[in-house]
Formats: structure tokens, C-alpha cells, sequence
């Protein structure tokens, strides 16, 4: 589990430019930790409720179904909200079951699949509601990874599309001010993984040096930014970082540089 302490601030405040998605260049494959894992699917009791869905019917059920559970978490104790923020990313999760329901095999993301060379990997906007959930498509270049970042929401559920993924979670470790990693997988099949801040931080990258990956990322509630730990030496010492689509909705739009202070 992730430490509760909060994080202290950087003693001096450092102003830079970095863009989140080029933080990190090349993925570090002599890691001894790397294993390869395949996650199993989440197993629904009722042949309507595992049918296969499309993004539209999926992005038209999932807000009722997210409402439902922040209006159940205004009504309960802190101990039942615990409880049901447990079940989140397991099969007793609704969300989850959704989303392991939406069927990647019609390519529906595919005219959502934009790369850049320049660039670690980009965010393609699929959908949002601004209010309780936005879905994403990463498009990650060979070899390249996101910074070790944290996720200001009730989590994050991801289905790789395409290639594989590695993911390392880490811990903070107060005493020592770092980060230390805890896991070290390697994604390849479209099952839901799931992440949240009481899980711990991670990292996400393309492991492969020749073919590039795709995944497919839902974020509930959406949010603007997170923090980025570029040295995991100084875990006391995040970076903050504004997500910046490269594309949303199909079309490619600029985007500038977005200014990043120590915190």
C-alpha cells in the first residue's frame, strides 16, 4: 500500500516546461523485477449483463452506473465507502464489468489511433462528460513510457488494444524518500487492469523496441493534473503536470507546452 503521509514540498520552487507525455525517452529493459502476467477477465453471472457492447452504448451506460455510486458513497458510512472503493477494478466492480463488456474487436478506436514520432506517446480524447468519466486511447511510440504518476480520482481501469504494455507500481517510502517499486508486469491481453492512489503510483510503457502499443484508458472523475515523479530518489519531491490531449474526437489539434512547477 502507498504511504497516507502527504507528500512534503520541493524546498525551492523550480519553474520548466515539460510535457507529460515526453517525460521519460527509454524504458530501462534490463529491469530484473520484469515479469509477463495475463489478467482474467471479469466473469458476469447473466448472459445480458456479459453480452459484448459498443463504445457508444458503453460511454451511454457508464454515468448512470457512476452516479449510482457516488450518490450510494454520499449516504453511507466512511466504512461502507471504504468497502466500496475496495471493489473497485475487481469482477464485483460495475464499472469494470462494463468496461471488459465494450468489444475491442470491432475497432472502433482505431480512427482514434494517432501517433507522433516526437513524443512519447499521445492522448487521443474519445469521449467525456466533463463531469464523471473520460476515455482516452494512448497511442505509445517503441520503447517509450509516461513518468511515474499518481491519479487524482477514484482510479484508473485500462485494456491494451494493441502490443503490449509494461506497468511498475511503486510505494513511497518515507524514511528513505523514495519510491520503491513494488511490481513489475507486462500486459497482453484486453482484460481490465486497475489502479488507484491507495494501490500506489506507477508507470506505463511500450516495452517493445520495434512495434508500438495501444491502450485504451478510462479516468472517473476526469481530471486536469497529477503529479510526476521524474527522479524516484526524491519522492518528497513531485512535479505537477496538465494533461494535454493530441487529439479528441478524431481531430488532431495543437497543443502547447504546459508550464510545470516544483510542488
Amino acid at each position: 500500500m502507498a504511504s497516507n503521509s502527504p507528500l512534503s514540498s520541493s524546498p525551492t520552487s523550480v519553474s520548466f516546461f515539460l510535457a507529460y507525455d515526453t517525460a521519460y525517452e527509454e524504458i530501462d529493459r534490463d529491469s530484473s523485477v520484469t515479469t509477463s502476467k495475463s489478467r482474467s477477465s471479469s466473469d458476469d453471472d447473466t448472459s445480458d449483463s456479459s453480452s459484448p457492447i459498443t463504445m457508444k452504448e458503453f460511454t451511454k451506460a457508464l454515468p448512470p452506473i457512476l452516479r449510482k455510486q457516488k450518490e450510494y458513497e454520499r449516504k453511507s458510512s466512511s466504512h461502507q465507502e471504504c468497502q466500496t472503493s475496495a471493489l473497485r477494478g475487481t469482477k464485483d466492480d460495475p464499472v469494470n464489468a462494463l468496461f471488459n463488456r465494450l468489444d475491442l474487436t470491432l475497432g472502433e478506436w482505431k480512427k482514434y489511433a494517432m501517433f507522433e514520432s516526437k513524443k512519447n506517446y499521445t492522448r487521443n480524447l474519445i469521449a467525456t462528460d466533463d463531469e464523471m468519466f473520460t476515455l482516452l486511447l494512448l497511442c505509445w511510440n517503441p520503447g517509450k513510457e509516461s513518468p511515474i504518476h499518481d491519479h487524482p480520482c477514484d482510479g484508473c481501469w485500462l485494456r491494451v488494444c494493441q502490443g503490449k504494455i509494461q506497468e511498475t507500481r511503486y510505494e513511497i517510502n518515507t524514511e528513505t524518500d523514495r519510491m520503491d517499486v513494488t511490481s513489475d508486469v507486462v500486459f497482453e491481453d484486453d482484460a481490465p487492469a486497475f489502479i488507484n492512489d491507495s494501490m500506489g503510483y506507477h508507470k506505463v510503457g511500450n516495452p517493445s523496441t520495434s512495434t508500438p502499443a495501444i491502450t485504451l484508458h478510462l479516468y472517473c472523475p476526469p481530471f486536469n493534473q497529477c503529479k510526476i515523479w521524474l527522479d524516484p530518489s526524491h519522492a518528497s519531491s513531485p512535479s505537477k503536470a496538465c494533461m494535454c490531449n493530441y487529439s479528441e474526437y478524431g481531430v488532431k489539434h495543437s497543443c502547447e507546452m504546459f508550464e510545470v512547477n516544483m510542488i
